[in-house]
């Protein structure tokens, strides 16, 4: 249906005119008043029209969850349109109408539309060009005002991304992961005798006790390891797949934060401590061909978080007033 061709977005003085207060014997009341924003009322007649038409949510259900009934969404969105609406308003947000018909014959001409069955379209509908143009203005006007006071505060980074296509694979994902891992040994050779034995894992108990003190891991390992290669100043973290490591390796080490550490784990050649340096994807072709479009879909999940907590302020400040309890 023509009206999904974009987000429509109701204005809430459109049915004004409509509307009959029953303050006289005879009259009907028609209309009802759920909200006031600002001065600016929300009509039960607005609300049951999105419920029944859509959308049902284009801001947010804010502060409502996904579970909510479908009027406290629509409410709640309604609510969340007009304080938009008022602080594009104060920060001169405009669309004018060269803008206006600009962006809608663009919108058209992707979409193969001409004028004329847009407007027969419209009509099979009971809608008319105006109403499709106030909407489609208001549509511009929100994104315009999230590309200035919302997006600026959007961080995507690329771990972000390979994070979020983890998410998506399930459990396998680590299959795919590599670990980069600084280590120290504390030497523990077949033949020592049992209290030298004990005595090298006290001290790597004592290590680890100073790691979780604040002692940095490279001076720690400068000062303690037995393996002279990992004393070297140049020497970088070793890089591993997470799947070929061995069981107990891979449970110690599959749930550090970079720059986490392990406990002392008891090795063939004596007691290791483990740092994660870094965790990656390693070479993935698939990851690699849906990396644009994951991106952009974490920027609107992240522009949807960021518009909440814009919205979470605005509900501090701006008077609004609910009706429908």
């Amino acid at each position: 249906m023509i009206r999904f061709v974009i987000i429509t977005i109701i204005l809430w003085n459109a049915f004004l005119s409509n509307v009959a207060i029953a303050s006289e014997p005879g009259e009907v009341l028609i209309d009802r008043v759920l909200a006031v924003v600002n001065g600016r009322p929300i009509f039960y007649g607005d609300i049951r029209r999105k419920i029944d038409v859509g959308p049902l949510v284009v801001v947010s259900e804010y502060p409502a969850n996904k579970e909510a009934p479908p009027q406290t969404k629509a409410l709640n969105d309604a609510i969340n349109f007009e304080l938009i609406m008022g602080a594009a308003k104060d920060l001169d947000i405009e669309v004018s109408d060269a803008d206006l018909d600009q962006e809608i014959t663009r919108y058209l001409e992707e979409q193969k539309i001409s004028k004329d069955k847009l407007s027969e379209l419209l009509a099979q509908e009971g809608e008319t060009v105006e109403n499709y143009r106030r909407d489609f203005r208001n549509q511009l006007v929100l994104r315009r005002f999230q590309r200035r006071v919302i997006a600026p505060s959007i961080k995507v980074t690329e771990k972000d991304v390979e994070t979020y296509y983890l998410s998506q694979t399930g459990s396998n994902g680590n299959e795919m992961i590599d670990v980069s891992l600084r280590q120290l040994l504390i030497k523990i050779d077949p033949g020592m005798n049992k209290e030298l034995v004990e005595a090298k894992k006290s001290l790597a108990n004592d290590i680890y006790s100073k790691l979780k003190g604040g002692l940095d891991f490279v001076d720690a390992v400068g000062l303690y390891s037995d393996d002279p290669n990992a004393k070297k100043p140049d020497q970088k973290p070793m890089v591993l797949k997470l799947k070929d490591l061995s069981g107990t390796l891979k449970s110690a080490i599959e749930p550090l934060k970079t720059g986490e550490f392990t406990a002392p784990i008891s090795l063939p050649n004596g007691l290791m401590i483990f740092q994660l340096a870094e965790k990656k994807l390693g070479e993935n072709r698939d990851f690699a061909a849906k990396k644009g479009k994951l991106d952009q879909e974490l920027r609107m999940i992240e522009l949807q978080n960021q518009t909440n907590k814009w919205l979470g302020e605005q509900h501090q400040r701006i008077s609004v007033k609910r009706m429908d309890d």
